[in-house]
């Protein structure tokens, strides 16, 4: 299963970086080397190599003799951070690469990646959770989810200050460590969860403007509205075009 899924992620990886500089039209997306895609494929690889039962093992007793009482709701809501900063920052004056539209687009395209992904791989290896409450712990969704944004702020602000792409990554990276030290997680979850909302963000940038062109046609009067939704345990989206 391991060799599986790292397989699939590194053939996707590469497809999708042909993909991108065979279609890439529009010149306000950067091109998606193969290059781009080498940290999470070593997150994922990584992650994969811990999963295994003596790690986990030494995790359950650092946890249980260090942070046995913590528990917070932290990871439930910053998780959502980056994805809000990248709306936010323009409401405070902060340019962001792309408009509106084509945010919401990027968010609901890699959205859809990063939930679709994490669902698969859940109902597929059907691995328990630290506290045995359900067996639906491999990958992280929150982590995955927080990458995902985090992803997303770094590529629309990062321009204006490498700042703004730290502080979305240090929010990412503190849900995934909130997950394991509320043992809600192991840390494979969390490192291949990482990978993957990585691995969405760069895909997103890579297929929407490809998606973009399709549907809105070019020389062609169409109203496209793209709204992303969240009813509190799945992501998703809605679509209207008016002609």
């Amino acid at each position: 299963m391991k060799k599986i899924i790292l397989a699939t992620v590194l053939s996707l990886c590469t497809l999708t970086s042909n993909f991108a500089q065979d279609h890439n039209h529009d010149s306000t997306f950067r091109k998606a080397p193969f290059k781009n895609y080498i940290l999470p494929l070593v997150l994922i690889g990584g992650g994969l190599t811990i999963d295994n039962a003596d790690f986990k093992t030494k995790q359950l007793k650092f946890r249980n003799e260090n942070f046995m009482s913590f528990h917070n709701n932290l990871d439930d809501l910053i998780q959502f951070g980056p994805h809000a900063a990248v709306f936010g920052l323009d409401w405070i004056g902060v340019k962001s690469k792309h408009g509106f539209n084509d945010k919401l687009g990027l968010m609901l395209v890699g959205g859809v990646i990063t939930l679709g992904t994490v669902i698969i791989l859940k109902e597929t290896t059907k691995q328990w959770r630290p506290d045995g409450s359900a067996n639906n712990s491999f990958p992280s969704g929150h982590t995955a989810n927080a990458f995902f944004g985090a992803t997303i702020l770094a590529e629309e602000y990062a321009n204006e200050s490498v700042w703004y792409a730290v502080g979305g990554y240090t929010l990412a990276t503190a849900t995934g460590v909130f997950r394991v030290l509320n043992n809600r997680h192991w840390a494979s979850d969390v490192l291949v969860g990482a990978g993957i909302g990585i691995v969405s963000g760069k895909i997103a940038y890579a297929v929407y403007p490809w998606l973009k062109e399709k549907i809105g046609g070019k020389g062609k009067n169409k109203n496209i509205s793209l709204v992303p939704t969240y009813d509190g345990y799945a992501m998703g989206g809605n679509l209207r075009i008016a002609f």
